[in-house]
């Protein structure tokens, strides 16, 4: 089971990675349907650290959904 640093536990959802490296997952909370975004340093698992990596490692990358051209304000 993993944990928010807080103690709640989560449900992974999906992952995103920044262009440095630096991975966040998204999960919901007590069964609702809020997404929360949490650092990988703010989980905590019953199995520690490999717990945290292998659930992570099946989670799909988010996809982020690009908006067409800008427009642009008339004159």
């Amino acid at each position: 089971m993993i944990y928010s640093k807080f103690g709640s536990a989560l449900t992974l959802v999906t992952k995103t990675e920044s262009a440095g490296g630096q991975v966040a997952v998204q999960a919901t909370t007590g069964g609702t349907s809020d997404i929360h975004d949490y650092k990988l340093s703010d989980l905590k698992a019953d199995d520690g650290l490999t717990e945290i990596n292998e659930a992570v490692a099946k989670l799909p990358l988010r996809s982020f959904e690009k908006n067409g051209r800008r427009r642009r304000k008339p004159l």
